[in-house]
């Protein structure tokens, strides 16, 4: 079984309403409290129970918000990876873009307690949805006592081919979520920026840098994976005759929208860490840990993409081109690095300086 499609709020327009009643502000209170409380460096059986009552207030906020869900029937696919990953972008209201982000971390949550990843990563990825769930609440969230159902947590799932393909699907669509977020917060800061409200754009830059370490965090759990079902399974389904075209990462609508954002507010603020930091150290530093947190986002993806591609093609290189997947992500890393120099502390490297590791 797939993960239904996900209709996630256009990237560049605020989704307008009320997101959350006072009741459901509650379970959201109760969520992040759960995950304040959560660590991932515990005994197993510990985090797992950690993990279920997180999932016990998340599954109350659903049963309350899910009649907001928005059909997709009517909304077409804006390129074929989102026809893939079952992903759509539309303009939805505040209630129905909650709906669904609420939907999707609770099927994170769920398949956390069973996929082979990190401890940092879960952390990140918890911390993301805790992004997801303030930003919901943001007019307010009300601690209050409840009870929970303290249902007994369903065993763990068995470790088949259909829950990688259902992992894989879910993952990218809570990568395309914390995207969409990344992109409206970085919009925020440029609206702030706009009144040289300095302290507003820190804000928005900081929620942002949370929804950045979500993406790698989302991308390692999507991997959470065996090679061999990458590459005998999933590759396939991503060429044709079942797709349309090759899929490439250049196609995820979400993902571009966070690039035009972060392209925007560099554009606007291009000033270097040195000089505004003379007219505000923090917004410097701020947009510093922006730019470091989409760094170790680009370094950990080909981390990540190494051990299960090795040295291969990626699906949209022609058997001509000398570069394989990983050094084409490593290029990426490369531009990054250099175009973000001058917004970073050691940014700029001095081409005097002798390469450590260049024999003599």
């Amino acid at each position: 079984m797939l993960p239904p499609v996900a209709v996630l709020s256009d990237p560049f327009e605020p989704s307008p309403g009320q997101a959350l009643s006072q009741e459901e502000r509650v379970f959201a209170r109760r969520a992040i409290d759960e995950i304040d409380r959560f660590s991932a460096f515990v005994e197993p059986q510990a985090r797992n129970e950690r993990l279920c009552n997180l999932l016990d207030a998340l599954e109350q906020l659903d049963l309350l918000v899910s009649a907001a869900l928005v059909s997709s029937d009517r909304i077409p696919p804006g390129s074929a990876i989102q026809r893939y990953f079952r992903i759509r972008t539309a303009q939805i209201d505040a209630r129905a873009s909650t709906a669904t982000a609420v939907q999707l971390v609770l099927r994170s949550i769920e398949d956390m307690r069973v996929a082979p990843i990190s401890g940092t990563t879960i952390m990140r990825e918890i911390f993301a949805i805790r992004q997801v769930l303030k930003d919901a609440g943001s007019g307010g969230l009300i601690s209050q006592s409840i009870e929970l159902n303290q249902n007994q947590c369903p065993a763990p799932i068995e470790q088949k081919s259909e829950r990688w393909y259902y992992r894989w699907i879910l993952a990218h669509q809570v990568h395309a979520l914390f995207n969409v977020k990344a992109a409206l917060a970085i919009g925020d800061a440029i609206e702030s920026l706009k009144s040289a409200n300095a302290v507003e754009v820190s804000e928005h830059l900081e929620r942002a840098v949370v929804y950045v370490h979500g993406f790698s965090a989302a991308r390692a759990h999507a991997l959470a994976i065996p090679p061999s079902f990458y590459n005998e399974v999933l590759r396939p389904s991503m060429t044709p005759p079942l797709s349309d075209s090759p899929l490439s990462g250049r196609m995820h609508v979400e993902y571009r929208s966070y690039r035009t954002r972060l392209a925007q507010f560099l554009e606007i603020l291009p000033q270097s860490i040195q000089e505004l930091a003379e007219w505000d150290p923090r917004l410097a530093l701020t947009r510093e840990l922006l730019l470091e947190a989409d760094l170790t986002d680009a370094e950990n993806h080909v981390c990540l993409v190494e051990p299960v591609v090795g040295q291969t093609k990626s699906l949209v290189q022609s058997a001509r081109s000398p570069d394989s997947a990983v050094s084409m992500l490593r290029r990426i890393r490369d531009r990054r690095t250099e175009a973000y120099g001058r917004f970073m502390r050691g940014g700029s490297i001095p081409r005097t300086v002798e390469d450590p590791i260049t024999p003599r």
